[in-house]
């Protein structure tokens, strides 16, 4: 309880199990010691991100607030790079010693703790999209109160940039020993891939997420594609069935993009396969994950989301079961 305000506040992140979210999504893990790891860095990391996008959070929730808050830890990041002076990085030791909560210091930490086991070219390219991420989280919330005034196209492109999904899927390197080169990470076809897949995410939680992100069942939230569906004209199921078509599109997507990589005759290396392989297992699990998740789905839920006919509920059930 100590790293939140209330009660709700606790059963709303711990509550969401995400012990279970990191073993459905990463099935693979064969090192118990990395699981322990990286379990508690995306639960850590979950608390971090709910602080700073929920009311009972400690960000101050204004436009300048909360960009002030991701500039600092942007900041923060770049103190972990590999040429970051002794000085600087004990600097930063002080600062958060003397500034920063609880749990920003454990989630920097475990985030250091990773990426130490890790190559020189993993700790850049790790720090490079997470950087990105930042980037664009900082800026999504000038779109707040726009839904109006976006495209599906427009949605897109910012929604996968501001997605937390990369820097979870990177992670494939370390937790199945898959050490890609930058050669092989860049290479367009794994591009195309991990940008697919991050779409398949971003429709997953948009889908599941709706009442959460939409309270009280007004679409004013720029963050999900249902409320921008239903200010183009659609109603709110129709946007739902549109939402559930895009993931089987984009899922489909990536096993025609994935095909033609391995049908082409490029040499692909076994950590490239093994690196896909895992993706493929984390964009399966996180959307049965969303599915069952009392995060999404309320307090007392205890099933499995298994239709698409919305339901709004007191409880945050948006979708009816079987």
């Amino acid at each position: 309880m100590g790293k939140f305000k209330t009660r709700e506040a606790a059963d709303h992140t711990i509550g969401c199990d995400l012990i279970y979210w990191t073993a459905v999504c990463f099935p693979l893990t064969d090192d118990l010691e990395k699981f322990r790891n990286i379990n508690k860095y995306f639960q850590l990391y979950c608390i971090c991100d709910d602080h700073a996008d929920e009311p009972w959070g400690d960000v101050n929730e204004t436009i300048g607030g909360t960009q002030k808050h991701w500039k600092r830890t942007i900041k923060l990041l770049e103190t972990l790079r590999d040429e970051t002076p002794w000085q600087k990085k004990l600097l930063r030791n002080i600062a958060m010693l003397v500034s920063a909560k609880s749990y920003q210091r454990a989630a920097f930490n475990y985030m250091n703790k990773i990426l130490q086991t890790q190559t020189p070219s993993f700790r850049e390219r790790y720090i490079n999209r997470f950087k990105e991420y930042l980037e664009n989280v900082s800026i999504q919330i000038n779109f707040q109160k726009e839904e109006n005034h976006l495209n599906i196209e427009k949605y897109k492109e910012y929604r996968i940039n501001s997605l937390a999904s990369i820097p979870c899927t990177l992670m494939i390197e370390y937790l199945y020993d898959a050490q890609l080169t930058s050669e092989e990470y860049y290479h367009p076809a794994l591009q195309m891939l991990e940008k697919v897949a991050t779409w398949q995410s971003a429709l997953t939680n948009d889908l599941f997420s709706l009442y959460k992100e939409c309270k009280e069942g007004i679409l004013d939230n720029v963050n999900n594609i249902i409320s921008i569906l239903v200010f183009n004209g659609m109603s709110i199921q129709e946007a739902v069935d549109e939402t559930c078509s895009q993931i089987e599109t984009a899922n489909n997507d990536f096993i025609k993009i994935r095909d033609e990589w391995f049908e082409s005759g490029e040499e692909i290396s076994n950590a490239v396969k093994a690196f896909i392989s895992g993706i493929e297992y984390y964009m399966a699990g996180s959307a049965y994950w969303h599915r069952q998740s009392k995060r999404y789905h309320g307090k007392n839920w205890d099933g499995v989301i298994s239709t698409g006919y919305l339901e709004w509920s007191s409880e945050g059930t948006i979708y009816q079961k079987q």
